[in-house]
């Protein structure tokens, strides 16, 4: 056995080992007193390899195979195999320097499971953990590590979460308190992107989350987080993991892990249903962690644009949107988007389109040709359940020239009402513009100081009610829009969640963008009355 070799685990193996040969001397009529005699050792020794709490002797084993009669070469020879095997170091040795030695049968006892099934109060389960909310625990629990150490107790941790992913992963069935969420690891960015990552493990199959709701009040864990590790080896039995400031209670005595699995039992039947864990999830990052606004501004000729956006996340994390804000010599560009696809892989598409927007956007003169480079370089990334969908947009002194490639039209805001853009031609999505084998053009709209543009992504346009009906945006737009950009688009997110009784199924990026000209200012007035500017006709 190599000591990378994912799922398994030296751990596991000493308990299997220990229990053949407790069952083999038990066989031979021989009690612990006399197998510690012929090892030149004690009971309490033979009694810790029996539960496979020390690691083996390749001669001791040899000569209680004697002792207990076993004369088959074969079977001496597999049972030796399994202890060469079992006093392979795991792969977490390597962390040994910031790995107790109380953890490390942890560890190896995770490395093996079938299924792991915990509560916890206090925190997010670590096998659930985001980097960075790990770094605000890890940075709790040692106030005094260096930044060093941080990250190798960070690597550790992730590693660990490799299991889940892995070619046997075990089941991870996790039931959080509510506290948990609500407390502020990190700070708001970080649990937000630990909210998020929550709604989207959630959604794998062999990961199950439950929250324990603040309102249920009382219940039968309060004494405290606990985990339960079941193996798929019938001989090794249930273990319950309890960890405390210094150290960690290993019970795998029936009577005891028993009172623990009716506990989880109870515990599931009472907290929020697996199904409801999304919705929950977005409940408490709306309340607790709403999304900033991100505002940006940029002068350019003939005035100054001004953008402020935000993004609403989803119950389902099976897309990517993307959007960019970026001055240029052409003007300031705007790129707003979707991955419609799966995973982390239409998580790294967004990224490869927002990275080669920002190189195209400052160096090719006109939009067509930037779609056209960031199609050919994007379309042979995506998976075969992939497309990009995507608006781009030019603002100068006077105009708004637009590429809609896929992606919904903007909106024009203008003295409080909402004007479509009409003969706006609707192209392929960006990573499907040479289907027709026509390239698309670009549609230039004339603009008026004080115009606002409300950009959005596809996520919008799928809201609906409980009757089924579409969130009616350029008609709440009007209605919600106030002389605050930042106070219009929380009008607007807010009440487009409203409208989403079943929250969204794609993530929503929304983008105010709007034109302001300088005030001209009026000529300084004469003492005596009389103008001082000077007209074309008396200086002609």
């Amino acid at each position: 056995m190599t000591a990378d070799r994912p799922g398994s685990s030296s751990t596991v193996l000493r308990i299997i080992l220990g229990a053949q040969l407790r069952r083999l001397r038990e066989a031979s009529g021989l009690s612990r007193h006399e197998a510690g005699d012929r090892i030149r050792s004690s009971e309490s020794k033979i009694s810790r390899m029996e539960l496979g709490r020390v690691s083996f002797k390749e001669r001791d084993v040899a000569d209680l195979l004697t002792l207990y009669g076993v004369a088959d070469q074969v079977e001496r020879d597999t049972i030796l195999e399994k202890v060469r095997e079992a006093n392979t170091p795991g792969w977490w040795h390597r962390y040994h320097d910031v790995l107790p030695n109380w953890f490390q049968t942890y560890v190896g006892l995770e490395e093996s499971t079938s299924l792991i099934r915990t509560y916890e109060i206090q925190f997010v389960p670590g096998l659930l953990q985001t980097p960075d909310y790990a770094r605000a625990v890890i940075r709790l629990g040692n106030p005094d590590a260096s930044a060093a150490e941080i990250e190798h107790r960070v690597e550790l941790r992730l590693r660990r979460q490799e299991r889940l992913s892995g070619p046997d992963a075990p089941r991870l069935w996790a039931v959080i308190d509510e506290t948990a969420l609500r407390r502020p690891l990190g700070g708001a960015e970080t649990m937000r992107g630990q909210l998020e990552h929550l709604i989207a493990m959630s959604t794998r199959p062999n990961t199950t989350i439950q929250i324990m709701p603040f309102r249920f009040g009382g219940h039968v864990a309060e004494g405290g987080a606990f985990t339960i590790l079941r193996f798929p080896e019938p001989e090794v039995p249930d273990v319950v993991y309890l960890e405390n400031l210094t150290g960690a209670l290993y019970l795998d005595k029936p009577e005891e892990t028993e009172s623990y699995l009716r506990t989880i039992e109870r515990l599931c039947v009472d907290s929020a249903t697996p199904e409801s864990t999304p919705e929950v999830l977005l409940d408490v990052l709306r309340r607790e962690y709403r999304t900033p606004t991100a505002a940006e501004t940029f002068a350019q000729q003939g005035g100054t644009v001004r953008t402020r956006s935000c993004r609403i996340p989803a119950a389902s994390q099976n897309h990517g949107d993307f959007h960019a804000v970026l001055p240029t010599p052409f003007g300031t560009r705007i790129l707003i988007g979707d991955v419609l696809g799966t995973g982390e892989s239409a998580q790294q598409t967004a990224a490869a389109a927002l990275g080669n927007f920002r190189q195209l956007a400052l160096n090719e003169p006109n939009l067509p040709g930037v779609a056209e480079r960031m199609h050919s370089v994007l379309a042979p990334m995506l998976q075969d359940d992939e497309f990009v969908t995507a608006l781009l947009l030019t603002l100068r002194e006077d105009t708004a020239e637009m590429v809609c490639c896929g992606n919904p039209p903007p909106l024009l805001m203008r003295e409080g009402r909402v004007l479509p853009f009409e003969a706006l031609p609707a192209y392929p999505p960006l990573t499907l513009l040479d289907l027709d084998g026509q390239w698309c053009e670009t549609t230039t709209v004339p603009l008026r100081h004080g115009d606002r543009l409300l950009l959005h992504t596809y996520g919008l346009m799928q809201a609906r009610d409980e009757g089924g009906r579409a969130y009616p945006h350029s008609e709440r737009a009007a209605a919600l829009s106030t002389d605050d950009p930042a106070l219009a688009l929380e009008n607007i997110r807010a009440d487009l969640l409203d409208h989403a009784v079943d929250g969204l199924g794609l993530s929503t990026t929304l983008l105010l963008a709007d034109l302001e000209r300088p005030t001209p200012q009026p000529f300084p007035a004469d003492p005596h009355g009389r103008s001082t500017g000077i007209s074309h006709l008396e200086s002609g």
